[in-house]
């Protein structure tokens, strides 16, 4: 028995887990492979899809399925099944058509756990996969990758993203949900898919009180999450992920996790 049996850690990768060079540093990995060991449960809730945390996933010190896609997809390394999958439904194919007739060329990337294709490839494209160092196929329309969809994400000049943005949510935020997970990211998923709703089912999965759920994360995708469960934010974080979160923790670049671990350490110790 260990003083974090039942707790359950759920943090962003980019921004949270990471420092802004994408790094997993020595005293975070430290911190975590010590609270793994004394029983906590640590995952990811991350935006990245299941090919997008392949290249990443060795450095992490899992001891819990992971929530990909937003929490669209739970996925458990251990036995190497899908545990939860949830896809675009309803007319996201005529909502992507008419977004991209509105911003002509509007790079966007069409999602699946294992896949990505992507139409008007950008800078911001390059940018993207080279972070999360994920393959690829360019495509001209949809139609050359029909659906079913996981996730859809507009990349592109952030100026150009909070016009489309503002356009999207007034014409189909009922339906649909459109979150910033970067300036230059705008994700589109179903309205009631998002990492809280993910990080709850697995914590259901897990048979897990929700008192002892925390979750950290640094974005405009991560305001559910952190809205949810007890939760932080790294001072680097934006201003409304920081305004959601119940602590501050230091900057991505100053081991913010470390903080997180110190915290359940006097809180559990």
């Amino acid at each position: 028995m260990g003083i974090f049996d039942g707790v359950l850690l759920a943090t962003d990768i980019d921004g949270t887990l990471l420092n802004r060079k994408h790094e997993l540093t020595p005293p975070v990995l430290a911190a975590l492979e010590s609270f793994t060991a004394r029983g906590g449960l640590f995952t990811v809730a991350t935006g990245r899809s299941l090919t997008g945390f392949a290249a990443l996933r060795p450095e992490v010190p899992l001891s819990a399925p992971v929530i990909l896609s937003n929490g669209a997809y739970i996925y458990d390394y251990q036995t190497e099944r899908a545990l939860h999958t949830q896809w675009l439904t309803g007319s996201f194919e005529e909502v992507l058509a008419d977004i991209r007739a509105r911003f002509p060329g509007l790079g966007a990337e069409l999602h699946w756990p294992t896949r990505v294709a992507i139409m008007d490839y950008n800078r911001w494209h390059e940018l993207h996969m080279t972070t999360v160092k994920c393959s690829y196929t360019i495509i001209e329309n949809p139609a050359e990758t029909p659906p079913p969809w996981i996730k859809i994400l507009f990349a592109d000049e952030p100026e150009l993203l909070k016009e489309v943005a503002g356009y999207a949510r007034q014409a189909y935020g009922e339906d649909f949900s459109f979150f910033f997970s970067a300036k230059c990211l705008l994700e589109m998923q179903n309205v009631g898919v998002d990492k809280a709703v993910g990080v709850r089912t697995l914590a259901d999965m897990l048979s897990l009180d929700l008192k002892n759920v925390y979750t950290a994360g640094d974005a405009g995708n991560d305001i559910g999450m952190l809205e949810t469960f007890e939760s932080f934010a790294p001072a680097s974080g934006t201003a409304e992920a920081r305004a959601a979160a119940n602590h501050i923790i230091p900057h991505c670049d100053e081991n913010a996790m470390v903080a997180v671990v110190r915290f359940l350490e006097e809180r559990y110790g």
